[in-house]
């Protein structure tokens, strides 16, 4: 019996093509990683199923990782000024304030084996070094992440008490995003190994 039930998988992939062309048209998805999305549909085995290209995000909350009582006060997906970083800062904190840096992240759902070897293959050439597959359904197919390991995470401020030293913030601001375009290095790799030219 087949890891996947394939007359099912292919009405999914159908059904969220349809979504992502309407993600799309209504400007949800991050532009600079469309063209991506777009050429893992056109794989015969292959479509995406969620993605991010990579963003700065300030979360205000007792753990960066913990969702629950935690509000991201800002998320953005291209570099950040030393404006934005100093704005935030001086509004209040209700627990503690992280700065967090996440590479690009992207969900496909795969047919067979096959096309997950590779679509790993091209992911990990590309610098996606933790990329690997999550889990395998019958209707939903084998869920694979691509990712890289680019990931910085900075406390910045506990309730009122700012724990930088605001005039070298623009010191920050570089490393932070530094690490964002690392990310974004990662993806135009990927875009030259699954051959998309760039205009």
């Amino acid at each position: 019996m087949p890891l996947v039930d394939t007359v099912k998988w292919r009405a999914r992939k159908e059904a969220l093509r349809r979504r992502l062309r309407e993600d799309l048209e209504i400007g949800y998805l991050d532009e600079d990683i469309v063209d991506i999305l777009l050429k893992i549909f056109d794989f015969e085995g292959l479509y995406t199923i969620s993605s991010c290209s990579g963003r700065i995000t300030l979360i205000d909350g007792r753990l960066p990782w913990r969702r629950r009582n935690s509000t991201i006060v800002f998320k953005k997906h291209y570099p950040m000024t030393v404006d934005e970083l100093i704005r935030n800062l001086e509004m209040p904190t209700a627990d503690r304030l992280w700065l967090v840096v996440t590479g690009p992240i992207i969900h496909v759902s795969a047919a067979d084996l096959r096309s997950s070897y590779e679509l790993l293959k091209i992911a990990r050439d590309s610098g996606m070094k933790h990329s690997g597959i999550l889990s395998i359904n019958r209707e939903k197919g084998i869920i694979i992440e691509l990712r890289t390991g680019v990931r910085l995470t900075h406390l910045l401020k506990i309730k009122n008490q700012v724990l930088i030293d605001p005039s070298k913030a623009g010191e920050l601001v570089n490393v932070a995003n530094e690490a964002l375009l690392d990310g974004k290095e990662r993806l135009e790799r990927l875009r030259r190994f699954l051959g998309i030219a760039r205009p």
